[in-house]
Order: C-alpha cells, then sequence, then structure tokens
C-alpha cells in the first residue's frame, strides 16, 4: 500500500511540476520562445533544433506545436516550415527522461530547501523574479515526483512481479508501455515509470525496450484520439506529431526484430547505447526513439506537409485567423509597419458586420460561423497587437511612438466591439421564436456597424455615424421601461431583452467611440452639416418599442 501511494504521490508532483514549470516558462519565456521558432525556419537543421530548444525549455510537445499552429494560422509560419519545429519538440522532451536517469536524490533534498527558503523570504513578491520562482518551483516537484516514483517499488515482492513481467511477450510489453502512455498522456512519464521498474528489478533490459517503444506508439495514439475534434492547422500538426511517434517507433523496433538476422544481439547493442548502465540505456533508446522519428519526417517536410494537408485540409478559421497586412518582416521600417498595423485595423472594422447575423436573410444567422468568425477575428486582433508591441520594444521615434499608441488604442476599441457583438449575436439567436424587438436591435445594430465598415477615408460618413449615434439614453431607458411593463413572454425572455438592451447600447457607443477616433483629422463643418440633415433623415428612434 505505501508503494501504491508512493508512487500515486511522484505522478502528482511530476504532473503537478510538469504543469507548472511549463505554463510559467511560457510566460516568462513565450514571446523569446515564438521569437525562436519564427527567426529559425530558413532551413530543416535550424527548424529542428529551435523545436528541439523549445521543447526541452517547456518539457511538452503540445506547448510547442500549439505555439507553432498559432504562427502558421498568423501567416508567420507556413505548415511546410512549421514541421521540423514540431518534431524538434519531441526531441526536446527527452531531456527529462535523461535527468531521470541520474541519481539526484540529494540535490532534490537541497533544492526543495532553497526553494522554500526562496519563497519565505519573499523573493516571489518581486514582478521580476515571482514567475521564475514559480518555475523553480515546478521543477522542484518535477524532481521529487520523479525520485518518489523511483523509490516507490522497493517495498513490492520484486520476485513475484518480475516473473510476471518476464513470462510477457515482447506484443504484452508493448501493450503495457502504450497502455501506461495513454494513461498517463505522456511518453516521457511512462518511460520514467519503466525507469523505476528497471532500477527495482522487475524487468530486463530487453523488456524495457519493448515496453519503451510501446510508451512512444501510445503517445501518438493519444494525440490521435485527442485530436479528433480538431481540424484544419491543428489536426496537420497533430499529424506530424504521430508520424514522428509513428516512425521512429516502427523503425527501431524493425531494427531490433532484424538484428538476428545479421547475427548481432540486438539486447546486446542497446546495452551499449547506455556505455554498460542500463538506465542510461533506456534513456538514450528514448532519445533515439525521438530522432529516429524527427529527422527523416523534417527531411521530408514538403511531402509531409502535402500528406497533412489531405488528412486536414485549411478550415474557415484558419482562414479568418491570418492576418492580411502585418509583417514581422516589416519591422525594420517601422513607418511602414505601422501603416500595415493600420490597415489591419482598417481590415477588422470591414469584417465587423460579419459578427451580427442578417436575420432578413435565410441560412445567414448560423451561430457555428458566427463564432468562428469571432474567434478568427480576436485571434488577428492579438497578432496585431503583438506586431504593435514588438516596434514599441524596438524603439521608435517619437512621431512613430504617438502613431503607435494611437493604433493601440484603436486595437482596444475594436477588440472590445468583437467581444459586444459576439455576446449580443449569440444572444439574439437564442431566442425561440425570436421576438419583435430583438430582431429590430439586431437589424438597426447591423446597419450601424456596416455604416461604421464602409466609412472608409470620407469624414462625412464618420460626422454622419457620430451624430447618428449620439447620446440615445433617454430613448433606450424608456424602451427598457416599456418593456418591463409588457406581457412579453416568461420573465426569463423579459430579463434577455433587457440584456439585449443594454449590449445594443454598449455597442452603439463603442462604434461611436471608434468613429470619433478614426475620422479623418481636420473634418470641416460643412462635412457635419451634410452629416446633421442627414441623421435628421435617419434617426436611431425607427426601432420599433414593443406593444
Amino acid at each position: 500500500m505505501l508503494s501504491l501511494a508512493e508512487s500515486l504521490a511522484g505522478l502528482g508532483l511530476l504532473f503537478i511540476g510538469l504543469r507548472l514549470m511549463s505554463s510559467q516558462l511560457q510566460q516568462a519565456m513565450g514571446r523569446r520562445i515564438r521569437h525562436l521558432l519564427r527567426a529559425a525556419t530558413r532551413t530543416t537543421v535550424a527548424g529542428l533544433a529551435a523545436g528541439t530548444l523549445a521543447g526541452a525549455i517547456t518539457q511538452s510537445s503540445n506547448a510547442v506545436a500549439v505555439i507553432t499552429g498559432n504562427l502558421v494560422r498568423a501567416r508567420l509560419l507556413s505548415t511546410r516550415e512549421a514541421i521540423p519545429i514540431v518534431a524538434g519538440g519531441n526531441v526536446g522532451t527527452s531531456v527529462l527522461v535523461l535527468l531521470a536517469a541520474v541519481n539526484f536524490h540529494l540535490a532534490v533534498l537541497f533544492l526543495v530547501g532553497l526553494v522554500g527558503i526562496g519563497f519565505q523570504l519573499g523573493l516571489d513578491r518581486r514582478a521580476a523574479s515571482r514567475s521564475w520562482m514559480s518555475i523553480l518551483l515546478g521543477l522542484t516537484l518535477l524532481f521529487l515526483g520523479i525520485d518518489f516514483i523511483k523509490a516507490a517499488p522497493r517495498a513490492l515482492d520484486g520476485a513475484a512481479i518480475a516473473a510476471l513481467i518476464s513470462s510477457l511477450p515482447p506484443i504484452g510489453l508493448l501493450a503495457l508501455g502504450l497502455v501506461a502512455a495513454m494513461l498517463t498522456q505522456s511518453s516521457s512519464t511512462a518511460t520514467i515509470i519503466v525507469l523505476a521498474a528497471l532500477k527495482a528489478g522487475f524487468i530486463g533490459l530487453d523488456g524495457c525496450f519493448f515496453a519503451v517503444v510501446g510508451a512512444n506508439l501510445g503517445s501518438g495514439l493519444a494525440t490521435l484520439i485527442a485530436s479528433g475534434g480538431l481540424r484544419g492547422v491543428g489536426r496537420q500538426l497533430c499529424v506530424v506529431h504521430i508520424m514522428v511517434k509513428g516512425l521512429g517507433s516502427g523503425l527501431l523496433l524493425a531494427a531490433f526484430l532484424a538484428a538476428p538476422m545479421a547475427g548481432l544481439d540486438p539486447v546486446a547493442l542497446f546495452a551499449r547505447l547506455g556505455g554498460g548502465d542500463a538506465a542510461a540505456a533506456v534513456s538514450m533508446l528514448f532519445l533515439v526513439l525521438q530522432l529516429v522519428g524527427a529527422v527523416p519526417v523534417s527531411l521530408f517536410r514538403t511531402q509531409v506537409a502535402a500528406l497533412a494537408h489531405r488528412f486536414s485540409p485549411p478550415t474557415l478559421e484558419d482562414d479568418v485567423s491570418r492576418p492580411r497586412f502585418v509583417d514581422p518582416d516589416a519591422a525594420a521600417d517601422p513607418s511602414g509597419a505601422l501603416e500595415l498595423a493600420a490597415s489591419e485595423i482598417g481590415a477588422l472594422v470591414a469584417r465587423l458586420p460579419d459578427l451580427l447575423p442578417d436575420l432578413d436573410r435565410e441560412g445567414h444567422g448560423d451561430g457555428g460561423r458566427l463564432l468562428v468568425l469571432a474567434r478568427g477575428g480576436r485571434a488577428v486582433a492579438e497578432t496585431t497587437d503583438a506586431f504593435i508591441v514588438e516596434l514599441i520594444a524596438g524603439g521608435l521615434s517619437s512621431r512613430d511612438l504617438d502613431a503607435a499608441l494611437a493604433r493601440q488604442s484603436h486595437l482596444e476599441m475594436v477588440r472590445a466591439l468583437q467581444e459586444t457583438l459576439a455576446e449580443f449575436s449569440a444572444l439574439i439567436l437564442s431566442f425561440r421564436p425570436r421576438p419583435a424587438l430583438a430582431f429590430n436591435l439586431s437589424e438597426s445594430l447591423r446597419l450601424i456597424v456596416m455604416q461604421l465598415a464602409e466609412a472608409g477615408a470620407d469624414g462625412a460618413e464618420y460626422e454622419l455615424l457620430i451624430a447618428l449615434t449620439g447620446d440615445r439614453s433617454e430613448y433606450l431607458d424608456r424602451m427598457r421601461r416599456s418593456l418591463a411593463a409588457s406581457a412579453f413572454g416568461t420573465e426569463v425572455d423579459a430579463q434577455r431583452l433587457l440584456l439585449a438592451t443594454s449590449q445594443f447600447e454598449r455597442a452603439v457607443w463603442l462604434v461611436r467611440r471608434l468613429a470619433i477616433a478614426l475620422r479623418p483629422v481636420g473634418g470641416d463643418a460643412a462635412g457635419r452639416a451634410l452629416a446633421a440633415e442627414r441623421t435628421e433623415a435617419a434617426p436611431l428612434e425607427t426601432l420599433r418599442e414593443p406593444a
């Protein structure tokens, strides 16, 4: 029972440490990792090396795949360029298994003490060191978990367990490793468990080979199952991950089984990997598995990309998540780069009407499609914001800095409006049946947003929009009172309509703010007069109040 408790505690500490270290490293070094991955795609070797380094830092091939997938969606990388990075991410995770082969019990105890003292001294209270203290804590928990796992089997009946495992055929050992990897969702964790069993004498070196190969296959199978709901670029990179795992396992397994035909002893060759140290041999086997899969996949990345594209063609979300103008290579010319950012913001504004349902047309109120468009718009806005932040961090002239800050302000308003429109659309589409007021609110807001999207560089159009979206709080309050006094539907329906009215009001306010920010500087009085005339002809009060 004690051994079982220690094993579970070790797994728990290992998982917590991995999650904590990976998340904090991504926060502390996420931008640097993205820069590294983006810059290292000129050659296959550079991409593989960058992916390996990223995998070693994050200790998560999934994290590397997610970061790379975001870069592909943002058009900063192509799927072909991303393949060596994803393949290298698998190689980088072998660092943990290599460390697990080392006896660091004393070092773990010292590390626990030092991290605890650091927290007691308040080193985590300073912003500069908080993330790194959390990273050290994650690393400590990770190593402590490995130590628990390696020590847990000491109280078990080693002879009985060894006899049971030795009676298993190679296919049984493969299945054992496969199941362990699927349960832990990690081939490296399953391999560490194999190392603990090897140290306790439960399994021989030949059995370790099949168990580790099975764990590698299990990781690929777990990815295949987990990627069932993915489409487009995300699934393409999962296909790459599965190919790395499957190819590495298949080639090494074939070599192991074919060695006796050539008069070679595969177990002796396996033992030489570790220089006579069985634990080191298992760790090196895990590394070789990743390399044997990653190198061919990277070298034939054009063919692999075509195969991945065939398995999972790009989706609508992939298309709408890609910026049309911003390009990291343009950062060398800050003024030109800021113009590109302005064009991207203009494109986002032009796409705002697509976030609202067109209730007048059949099939244009699809909530799923609107959700995809909203996610795509948010992704482009985030990429554009990161682009502007990088420009500012690189140093700008006072004039360019003012322009960059203005772009950031515009982008902040666009993102707020995107969120409000998405929430409003979801609420309007949830009505069954749809009341007249909900229809009127949606169509009126859509017309206002279309006016903003089509304004372009016409100062009079902006002036019209500013006048049209002026303070209407008294009218909307009257609408709320009328709604509250009406007998429409249930109380829940009335509350949802009140919420829709509030969201409508917020959206109109954001449209007005954005129109004021985007209108050409120095608009003339004639433009404002024309806008006033047109406002009288198209007042907001054309909305019908509930009967």
